[in-house]
């Protein structure tokens, strides 16, 4: 071997060196670029790194839970108690989720076995559930509530389906805790009132406030400690003192929810709401509007507009009220009282005037025609009396609530946070564990299997052949 072979053979072993070596660092830097990048993204919200692709948006939180996270002022920890390789993925990403969104939540798991005493701190925990604590105040969320099974469908079916409800029952807790004032509302009796069911008590005490029967006969006062009233529905009227007790409470800036039934006679009760600039519209309300009212079900049972305003806040897009039976409320022109509609007919809608003897709900001439309120809501700006009156005896019965899912409690709920000065949270409604379903159409069922079973390998067939012919003629 001569010198010049001698010497390309050493040149190319240092060429080939220097060429390992500058691989060598190129991957060392592509490594710790990686590293370092894969750092970065854990350190983002998890809102930026995952994609909620769930058919039920699991994971996505409203816009409600958004408001109330951003506006949040107060420290809340949240402790998921939970075995560790035991935890429940859609509890934690949702947690995470929270966390995302306001500096002020923060979440942290406790596992029974290495904290076996955490849970007695908290009345009501257990493994599975969620307790939600500030420096003074605390809510457990158990597992039962974040997961509710579909009772109806488990008697009747006898199939357990389940829904992820754990949003709703989250901002509602959190909301619980960081409030800082309790109200109190009486429910009259002795008129044969309408009890609320727990669903309207739920949203009730998910507003702060705590319910308690009163019957001004017998007690001869209403209670000082009283921040609202509510008389629902009564089957007779209020006596003459009891219109006293009432008139005097509004007028010295009382809160008062009045749900009436316009077959029954109430004048007293009537001359309280008219001081507010209220009267009834006499006959029955009909709905021309099919978007106003259930399908298969009479044109009486309506299904009326909800209307914008502070009072309604806590009503989300597409939430619905349900008021079978009504009647109209007219609003006085020169009241002392702010007068603002909270529920209103479609302009098609008519009164149906002599509706106890009328055979069939076809309009007569005599008839009013146009939009009409169903519920209003009245303010004295000097005082501070708040008065609401809806004209249907069904607004707050549980089986007019439940077929809306929910719509008519979140209703009550965002009233007696405005009597009461509070930011209003609305229900959030459950989300399906089930997967959707692909249902394809007959008539595509045949197309497709043409393409799928004949066109495609038939194209695929022609392609490979036209590709080996192309290579041979090279």
């Amino acid at each position: 071997m001569n010198l010049k072979e001698n010497w390309q053979k050493l040149h190319g072993s240092k060429k080939t060196f220097r060429n390992g070596v500058y691989a060598s660092v190129l991957a060392v830097v592509v490594l710790v670029a990686v590293i370092l990048l894969n750092l970065v993204v854990r350190a983002l919200p998890s809102k930026y790194t995952e994609y909620d692709i769930s058919t039920s948006d699991l994971f996505t939180l409203s816009e409600t839970s958004r408001n109330l996270l951003h506006e949040l002022q107060t420290d809340v920890k949240a402790y998921y108690l939970a075995v560790s390789g035991q935890e429940d993925a859609n509890i934690t990403r949702l947690l995470d989720r929270y966390a995302d969104e306001s500096s002020h939540f923060t979440w942290e798991q406790r596992d029974s076995v290495l904290y076996p005493t955490f849970a007695e701190k908290y009345e009501g925990a257990s493994t599975g559930c969620v307790v939600l604590a500030t420096a003074d105040n605390y809510d457990v969320v158990s597992y039962n509530d974040m997961y509710p099974m579909d009772l109806e469908a488990y008697y009747y079916y006898g199939t357990q389906q389940y829904s992820f409800d754990a949003e709703n029952c989250l901002t509602a807790g959190i909301a619980k805790v960081v409030r800082t004032t309790s109200y109190r509302m009486y429910e009259l009796t002795g008129h044969g009132e309408t009890a609320l069911a727990d669903d309207f008590t739920e949203a009730l005490d998910n507003a702060g406030v705590a319910v308690e029967e009163l019957n001004l006969t017998t007690a001869g006062a209403i209670p000082e400690d009283a921040d609202e009233l509510l008389i629902n529905a009564p089957l007779a009227d209020v006596t003459e003192a009891e219109a006293a007790m009432l008139t005097t409470y509004v007028e010295n800036g009382g809160k008062v929810l009045v749900v009436t039934d316009f077959t029954i006679n109430t004048p007293r009760l009537d001359a309280v709401l008219a001081v507010c600039g209220m009267t009834r519209q006499e006959g029955l309300l009909v709905e021309t509007d099919a978007d106003h009212y259930p399908y298969g079900y009479p044109q009486t049972y309506l299904m009326p507009d909800v209307e914008s305003n502070e009072i309604m806040a806590g009503m989300t897009t597409g939430m619905r009220v349900y008021m079978p039976i009504a009647q109209g409320i007219v609003q006085s022109e020169d009241s002392d009282y702010v007068l603002t509609p909270l529920l209103s007919t479609s302009d098609g809608a008519y009164s149906l005037l002599d509706y106890a003897n009328a055979e069939t709900i076809e309009k007569t001439d005599s008839d009013p025609e146009g939009s009409f309120a169903l519920a209003v809501a009245a303010e004295n700006t000097t005082t501070g009396a708040r008065v609401v009156w809806i004209n249907c005896p069904n607004a707050l019965l549980s089986a007019t609530n439940q077929s809306v899912s929910g719509g008519n409690a979140q209703m009550l709920g965002s009233i007696a946070n405005w009597f009461n000065n509070e930011q209003t949270t609305a229900v959030i409604n459950s989300k399906s564990l089930s997967a959707t379903s692909l249902m394809v159409p007959n008539g595509a069922m045949i197309g497709l299997g043409l393409l799928f079973i004949f066109v495609l390998p038939i194209v695929c067939l022609i392609a490979g052949v036209v590709v080996c012919l192309i290579r041979r003629r090279r």
